[in-house]
């Protein structure tokens, strides 16, 4: 089911399935989200969670038994369950959805676990809340993050490669290498002297763009003179996805704000969740908050 509401300026849209995020449009009815296409990639903004990206063989390993996982885990495909929305005039725009540990996730995931997702809207940026607590007895290891595609170009009459990315820091760092489901472990330099990386296809033929140890917490899709963009802000967030479909040119892009990343092939470091690079450790009866910002 798909739950909608909106301030004088925008609108947005969440499907309980996935509880992701599938409209942020103006109340002209402008869209700023990827809508989605067959021919490439269906998804708008789904919700990585408990891994990020993939798995060597879709397993990992965990107290001497083996699990098996899809990439990005299990919360994109379940049935959330719509918590709170507020509705008054006069308060900012709020839709809370929760996921909780059953049977199915629990083949896959061995912990007891509650999972808020909070979509609040103020004025033009819209704000989503990680909210994750560990109900086991023993420390769940976890990553989790978002995965939000926008549209580009921005303006019917530009193309992709007329935009670019603004990071809000020099950045002077590594790329990680990816092939097919896993990083390689080899790395090349990623420098952006005046913080401005420009769109083009090429980019991303050899898949997403992965960024730890940067300086940026926030990245906004422009054209420079154009009429309209996106910022993402992500303070606090230690890695970070930029990605489009490889295959062949579509517009869209996507930027991702992680807590940790996919594996990388043949690192027995990586087979192991509670060792697996950039996993984060929630003690019993801990609980996790983060948020990030998309702002139109």
């Amino acid at each position: 089911m798909t739950y909608e509401i909106g301030n004088d300026t925008l609108v947005f849209a969440v499907n309980s399935l996935g509880a992701e995020l599938t409209s942020l449009r103006t109340v002209d009815d402008f869209e700023y989200m990827w809508q989605g296409s067959p021919e490439s990639w269906t998804g708008r903004s789904p919700i990585l969670f408990p891994i990020i990206g993939g798995l060597e063989n879709d397993r990992y390993s965990l107290e001497g038994r083996d699990y098996q996982m899809a990439s990005h885990g299990f919360a994109r495909k379940k049935e959330w369950s719509l918590a709170e929305q507020t509705l008054d005039r006069d308060e900012a725009k709020r839709l809370v959805f929760e996921q909780s540990s059953d049977d199915d996730t629990r083949r896959q995931y061995p912990f007891e676990f509650r999972f808020r997702i909070n979509y609040t809207l103020e004025n033009t940026t819209l704000q989503i809340g990680y909210h994750i607590e560990n109900l086991s007895d023993s420390v769940m290891p976890f990553s989790v993050g978002g995965h939000p595609g926008f549209r580009c170009p921005l303006e019917d009459d530009r193309s992709f490669n007329n935009y670019r990315l603004r990071f809000n820091k020099e950045e002077k760092t590594v790329r990680y290498l990816k092939e097919g489901k896993l990083l390689t472990g080899g790395t090349e330099p990623f420098e952006l002297p005046d913080g401005i990386l420009n769109l083009n296809h090429e980019t991303f033929k050899r898949g997403a763009i992965i960024l730890r140890d940067f300086a940026s917490d926030s990245i906004t899709l422009e054209r420079e003179g154009g009429k309209r963009s996106v910022r993402v802000d992500f303070k606090g967030f230690p890695d970070l996805g930029i990605w489009t479909f490889p295959g062949k040119p579509q517009p869209f892009i996507c930027i991702e704000p992680w807590f940790g990343v996919d594996s990388t092939s043949a690192t027995a470091g990586d087979t192991d969740l509670r060792t697996k690079t950039g996993i984060t450790h929630l003690p019993p009866g801990g609980r996790f908050d983060s948020r990030f910002s998309i702002t139109v």
